[in-house]
């Protein structure tokens, strides 16, 4: 018999085994490895929600951040391509990469938001723009993650058929001699 061995079972193992170990320091704020795999649930389930399925590439625009290790478990989790975008890459090299990977939704961090939406008509393959945030500041054009994910199952969502071999992310150099370039995880 084979099992494959999947990202996201690293998380879930965790949280069976540690749930009340704290999982992430972000700042002020500490999650369990209980609460992290919930919130990655939840994110997972909003983004099915959005219209995210197996193999549909959702990029992260985001520091060091919470927010970016729940949105690298919540789409292995489903079966979506993750595709993180280096935050000190010029609005041209992210329209680039996010129009080269055919994003379907864009997830960034609030200070990054200004340089999105410089490049935001030019995104035609974008459905849904996500914003992650600690305020509450509305930005125009953006779903709040919190609001988001806040009425979504903290339970897993039911996985796609998947193999250790399917991809889980596309990472992009930063294109220091030419246009960036993806390279497959």
């Amino acid at each position: 018999m084979q099992v494959p061995l999947l990202v996201d079972d690293f998380l879930r193992r965790a949280a069976r085994i540690y749930p009340g170990k704290t999982a992430i320091v972000d700042g002020d704020q500490r999650f369990t490895y209980a609460q992290y795999q919930q919130r990655v649930n939840q994110l997972a389930h909003a983004l099915r929600r959005c219209g995210v399925g197996k193999g549909d590439r959702v990029c992260m625009l985001s520091p060091n951040s919470h927010f970016f290790l729940e949105s690298f478990y919540a789409t292995s989790q489903i079966g979506a391509v993750l595709v993180p975008l280096n935050y000190r890459l010029t609005p041209e090299e992210h329209r680039f990469i996010i129009a080269h990977a055919t994003v379907k939704v864009v997830l960034a961090d609030s200070e990054y938001t200004a340089a999105i939406d410089a490049i935001r008509a030019q995104l035609p393959s974008v459905q849904q723009w996500i914003v992650a945030s600690a305020d509450s500041t509305r930005r125009a054009g953006w779903t709040d993650w919190e609001q988001l994910i806040a009425d979504m199952p903290v339970e897993a969502p039911p996985p796609p058929e998947r193999d250790e071999n399917d991809l889980v992310s596309i990472n992009y150099t930063s294109g220091t001699t030419a246009r960036p370039k993806g390279v497959m995880l």
